[in-house]
Formats: C-alpha cells, sequence, structure tokens
C-alpha cells in the first residue's frame, strides 16, 4: 500500500510540474501580447500533463512535451503569423528601393541630406553614416519609416 502513495504521489508531482510549465508559458505569451513566442511550449506542457495521468515516466513526457511543442510551432506558426501580419498596410514607396536619383542636399555624418521624389522631399542618409555631396548620383537601397537609405553610384 506504500507503494501506491509513493506512485500516486509522483504522478501528482509530475502534474504539478506539467501544471506549472503551462501557466508560466501562458503568463509569458501574454506578457509577450500576441508575438506567439511561448504558446507552442502550453502546448506541449499540457501534452505531457495529459500523458502523466496515464504514464509516470518523466522521459515519456519530456519526448511529448518537445515532440508536440516542434509540430505545434511548426503546423501553426505559419497560419497564425498570416493572420497577425495581416494588419499591415501595403505603401508603393517600396518601389523606390533600387532607384537611382539625384541627391538635392548633402549627407553629413551630423545631418542628413534631402531628395525630391515626384515633388515629395524625402530625408536621405547612408547605412553607415558616410558623407555624400548634394548633385551626386545615389540608389535608394532601403526605407526606414520617412527616410531614404542610399549609397553612393
Amino acid at each position: 500500500m506504500c507503494d501506491f502513495y509513493e506512485a500516486h504521489g509522483e504522478i501528482m508531482s509530475q502534474t504539478m510540474i506539467w501544471s506549472i510549465v503551462i501557466v508560466l508559458m501562458i503568463v509569458f505569451e501574454l506578457a509577450t501580447l500576441g508575438n506567439l513566442v511561448s504558446v507552442w511550449f502550453a502546448i506541449g506542457g499540457l501534452a505531457s500533463l495529459l500523458v502523466s495521468l496515464v504514464s509516470a515516466n518523466f522521459t515519456i513526457q519530456i519526448i511529448v512535451f518537445s515532440v508536440v511543442s516542434v509540430i505545434s510551432l511548426v503546423l501553426v506558426r505559419p497560419l497564425t503569423h498570416k493572420i497577425l501580419k495581416g494588419s499591415e498596410v501595403a505603401t508603393n514607396y517600396d518601389r523606390l528601393i533600387g532607384k537611382q536619383m539625384i541627391l538635392d542636399q548633402e549627407i553629413t555624418h551630423e545631418n542628413w541630406g534631402l531628395i525630391k521624389v515626384n515633388g515629395i522631399e524625402w530625408s536621405a542618409t547612408t547605412s553607415d553614416h558616410s558623407s555624400i555631396d548634394a548633385g551626386t548620383l545615389v540608389e535608394v537601397t532601403d526605407i526606414e519609416g520617412v527616410k531614404l537609405i542610399v549609397k553612393k553610384v
């Protein structure tokens, strides 16, 4: 009879461990607010909690936790990523990347330059903060906010 209580107590401690893992992963997920960082481990923890009710073998529970966490990450993340990314507003300004234009105002280490694109003035700088003289032909390599990142051609 003593063996029954010891085995039962071990099962209870394992279920408690998986319950704590689940709660911690959910709290961490809520703290990161929709970035889908740890929900996969909560799902793996839930699977291991269910296995702990049937099997006292902790090694099997760890394997189930790992496999279910990885499978849920691989299968569900692409779907949820599409849903979360759906709020992005596409603009046509990304068409400026790769275009060459003349720098209207010089870029210095301390100040951004200016480029006029279709009548609109854009701030411009380089990725390495190097200087480029006004009148120089530059190519847009990236856009950061409302600032063009350029390089000398």
